[in-house]
């Protein structure tokens, strides 16, 4: 969800917004572990704008990465290339 800091807003990893949007998060797991939260429904982190656009980038980077290392798409673009 999208919010505005009219107020001194401390981020996830650590920085201080004000007056500008941040992205607030709430997760049913944690995604470096894959366990659900101990003590609450869930998990909840923020972060900036800047953040956010580095993090998706980082994320589509990888998941490209990925796909372009799977084993049968290799193959299925290898058999594509040699018939063309």
């Amino acid at each position: 969800m999208r919010r505005f800091a009219w107020l001194p807003a401390t981020m996830t990893s650590g920085r201080r917004v004000w007056l500008s949007h941040y992205w607030q998060y709430q997760t049913a797991y944690d995604a470096s572990t894959g366990r659900p939260s101990l003590f609450n429904q869930y998990f909840e982190y923020t972060e900036t704008e800047q953040e956010r656009t580095f993090r998706l980038l980082k994320e589509i980077v990888v998941h490209n990465r990925n796909v372009w290392n799977d084993v049968e798409l290799t193959q299925q673009d290898q058999h594509a290339r040699n018939h063309l």
